[in-house]
Order: C-alpha cells, then structure tokens, then sequence
C-alpha cells in the first residue's frame, strides 16, 4: 500500500480539478468507464473518510448536488484517501477497503499513468540536459567628458554612446560520446548609436588575420564556439574552438581566443593553460601613434592615440620625413626616429611589414603614406595559477606572451598577480598588479587595480531579486599591462582614476547597473588635457 500511496499522489493532485468541477464534464472519462451516480454508496463513504480527516482538503471534495461523476474520478479521490490514511478508526479502514476494491482496476490504471509521467519526466530532463538554451538584452548608455578636444568642434569633449545587445547561449551534449562532451556556441547581435533607438547594427572594423581581415557584428552572429569536456582519463578539462579564457577576472586578456585550453581543478587549486589565435578586433585591444599629416603646419607629425582614445600602445613613434632620390631626383616619404634621418631600407621595410608604430591599428596610417600589406596576426599564450590559501584568502598568479605588430613581433611579456580578501561575509578586498615587458619612450607597463566589494565580485548575479551590490575602487589600467583588458566601465583603459558601481536586482534575472568613474589618461600627450570622467547605466534581463 506504501508504495502506492507515492506513485498514485502525483496524479491524484491532477485529477481532483476535475472532481472540483462537481459533474460529468470529462467526456473522455465517461468513454472510459461508467457513471458513479449521485446515489452511489461510494458517495457516503467518501464523505465519512472526509469528515473524518482521512481526505484532507476542502468542501470541494464532496460530491453535493444531482451530478454524476465518473469511476476515474472517484478512483482518483479514494487514491487520494489511501495516500493520506495515517492511523485510521476501523469503521474508516472498512469503508476505505471497500472503496479500493471497488475502483481496483481504476486505480490500476492511475498506478500505470503515474509510470507512464515518471517516464516523461525523466525524458523531458534527459532532453533538458542534453540542449539547452539562455541568453541575455541589454541596453546601456556610455557617456563620456575627456578634456582632449580642441573646442573646434561641437561636442568634441563629449560623447554618448548608446548600445543594444543580445546574447543567445546554446549548449549541446554530444550524442554516442564516452564521458561529459559538448558543444557550446554564443549568438550576439550589437547595435550601437549616439542617440537613443537609432543606434544602426555595428559593424566591426580590422581582426586578426592576415592583410585585414574584418568582423562585423551582423545578426545572431557566431561569438563563441567550441566543444568542452574531459580528456580523457587525465582529469583535464578542455576546451577547443572559438572560446573565452577569462582567468584572473579578465585584467590582462578578456578577449576570445581561437585556439585551446586545458584546466586542471582540485579541492584547493586550479591550473589553466592556453593558447592560440586573438579574436578580437584591433580597435578593442588598442590603438596607437601613427605619423598623419598636420594641414595648418603643412607637415607630417607623430600623433599618440586620438584626442580622446587613451587605450594606446606606442613603445615607439615615428616622424615622417622627405628626402630626394639622388637617381630620380624625385622627393620621397620615408619613416625616422628624429625627424631629420630616415631609417635605412632594410629597417623602414620591416617596420612596414610588422606595424611599426606601436598599435594593432597604427598600421593604417602608413598604409595609407606608403601602400603597405601589414600583417595583423596576434597569437596570445597564457598560464595561470588559481589558489584558495584559506577560507578568506585566495590569490592568482599568471604569465602571458603576446606577439603583434603592436611590438613590431616583438613578444609581449606579462606577469599578473591578484588576491580576494574576504574583510566580512559579503565584502571583499580585491588587488591585482600586472606588469608588461615593454619599457620604451611612450610605454605604460604598468597597470593596477585595488577595490572594495559589497556582495559583488565585482559583477554580481541577477538571480535572486531586490538583491543589491556595490564596489568603490583605484584603477590604474595601463596599455602594455594587458593584452586587451576586461575592465574600463567607469576608469577606462588607458586611464587612472577613482572607480565605482552599483547593482540592483528589480526583480528575478532583471538587474539594473550604475557605474562612475573620474581620473586622468596615462597616454594623451598634454598633459592640461587629461582629464577624464565615464557615466556608465544599463538594464540586463536574462532569460
């Protein structure tokens, strides 16, 4: 009897909505199995077992009026009194033994229905396991006060930038494969604007590749895309195809990677290794100096990033100078250091080849002086150290190669550190130092970041609603510290600043975001215009 009581209670819940509605209006019920009508024996027993708390509920149990109902319905309830008998009197355990063998069979088939839902059930999890699906909208506003501008132009100290995007998550487990392997993907589209629903779909500017290639952030387009699962018997866990690392919170590299990535986890420490291919468009890892022409003075002038940009990479600028052919007697562009001597060939050609000018993106503006293929290929290597000291206490270690013609070839070296440090139960002291090998004339080695988090770390969960977080920090994000640097809401990159941000849930996986930042830029070249400040807001709901 145990054993029915647990399979038969599912569906007895299912099947008093129908004998709350009091008459015959199943017709399906009525094909199956005879009337009980009102005049039954099987009434009275029922109400007896209800008025003595055997069925617990509420009037709605009792079969008043002329109606009929049928012998499904009435199994259903006798179930439903069966599941709920506790100790019993024996004029209740006589009439309930009646009633079960009364609807014996029909109680048979209820015992059959509830198998057959378990059986879905475990189907819709399996297929719910196997393919899923989630994603996220979000809609944000930058608004941006640099003091670069000249005042030549409208608004050329300020900016808005107004964003929507759409994420869509989809995973997959792979079918007839031994162990835990899937396949995941992400889908996003981007509009981006200065006003407000008038922001046309962005389009993304030069990728990695070679001579140029281009991203374009069309609809749904393909962001992530990789398989994941154990290797093997070595507990590695690994990822290949298009993927995101995102170790030590994202400072030194929060860029997608095509390449792959191996995890090692125990209790207390995690090893992360990976490799390959930047995927990420060059105007988001940087800009640069370039040589552009000066039409009030009449000549070619270096330039350290742009009036407002401060995300700059310039180890070395260049000057443009004119020199004469002796065979031609024609006046020629070439590259120098000094702005009198020109490089020899042998060098100008390779810093032509390799970008030159300290940016991923610099390179444009000597292609256009001198018609140069550049190749923009960027391979990034990474190895970090994941380790939780104690309870409040965990730290990172990490060391980064990066290869680009943001250093002419010249390898990147970054060596990172960070620590969590838990001051209370839900505040956090967070530090990070990350250190690039870049050491010439313009470079800016050295980044560092130290904040304060209240129930955040430091983005926060939209899960749980009304729930609030909140941070207050120093960054100091310096172009050769990161390859291409997850953070800069508020102090951006290339920055230094006071940061500072709040969270708030409206409801359950919709959250509200306020973000501030002020501080001066690392790269602009004057120094009476660098100052800074960056108002961040958006709404994310995730569904």
């Amino acid at each position: 009897m145990k054993q029915s009581q647990v399979m038969l209670g599912a569906c007895t819940a299912l099947m008093l909505a129908g004998v709350c509605g009091g008459t015959a209006s199943a017709a399906t019920g009525q094909a199956m199995f005879a009337d009980v009508p009102s005049g039954h024996w099987a009434y009275a027993a029922v109400d007896q077992l209800r008025a003595d708390g055997v069925i617990r509920g509420t009037d709605a149990q009792r079969f008043d009026g002329n109606g009929l109902v049928t012998r499904y319905q009435m199994a259903a309830v006798v179930a439903r009194a069966m599941a709920n008998a506790g100790n019993m009197n024996t004029a209740d355990q006589a009439a309930l033994d009646k009633l079960s063998h009364e609807f014996d069979d029909e109680i048979e088939s209820l015992h059959s229905l509830s198998k057959r839902v378990d059986t879905l059930e475990k189907h819709a999890k399996k297929t719910h396991d196997e393919f899923t699906v989630h994603g996220n909208f979000q809609q944000t506003l930058e608004s941006h006060n640099h003091a670069g501008g000249d005042g030549s132009h409208k608004n050329d100290s300020k900016s808005r930038w107004w964003a929507k995007e759409l994420y869509i998550n989809m995973e997959a487990k792979l079918p007839n494969v031994v162990g835990d392997w899937k396949f995941k993907t992400k889908l996003q589209t981007k509009w981006g604007g200065k006003r407000f629903n008038e922001e046309p779909l962005m389009a993304g500017d030069n990728a990695n590749g070679y001579n140029g290639g281009h991203m374009y952030d069309e609809r749904l387009r393909p962001d992530l895309a990789y398989f994941e699962g154990t290797l093997g018997k070595t507990q590695l866990w690994t990822r290949i195809g298009i993927l995101q690392p995102w170790v030590q919170n994202g400072y030194v590299y929060g860029a997608n990677l095509r390449g792959a990535m191996l995890e090692h986890w125990s209790k207390k420490y995690v090893w992360h290794a990976f490799g390959g291919l930047v995927d990420s468009s060059d105007n988001d890892l940087a800009v640069g100096a370039g040589a552009v022409y000066d039409n009030a003075a009449g000549a070619w002038a270096p330039e350290i990033g742009q009036d407002w940009n401060d995300n700059v990479r310039a180890h070395e600028s260049f000057k443009v100078v004119q020199t004469q052919n002796a065979s031609s007697g024609e006046w020629e562009r070439h590259l120098s250091r000094d702005g009198v001597n020109a490089l020899s060939a042998e060098e100008e050609a390779s810093v032509l080849r390799n970008g030159g000018t300290g940016s991923d993106n610099a390179k444009g503006n000597i292609e256009d002086m001198f018609g140069s293929n550049l190749s923009t290929k960027k391979t990034v290597y990474g190895l970090a150290y994941d380790r939780m000291y104690s309870k409040k206490l965990s730290y990172s270690l990490g060391a980064y190669r990066y290869t680009s013609a943001a250093y002419n070839r010249r390898p990147l070296y970054i060596g990172s550190a960070s620590f969590d440090y838990k001051l209370m139960p839900k505040v956090i002291l967070r530090g990070t130092y990350a250190q690039g090998s870049q050491h010439g004339e313009n470079s800016n080695p050295r980044g560092w970041m130290a904040d304060i988090m209240w129930n955040c770390n430091p983005w926060m969960g939209a899960e749980k609603a009304h729930q609030f977080g909140a941070y207050v920090g120093y960054h100091v994000l310096a172009p050769d510290s990161y390859i291409r640097c997850g953070y800069g809401d508020e102090i951006d990159k290339g920055q230094r600043g006071v940061a500072m941000g709040m969270y708030y849930n409206l409801t359950s996986n919709l959250q509200f975001t306020l973000k501030y930042g002020f501080g001066k830029s690392l790269t602009y070249n004057n120094p009476a215009k660098r100052d800074r400040d960056k108002l961040y807001s958006g709404v994310f709901c995730y569904f």
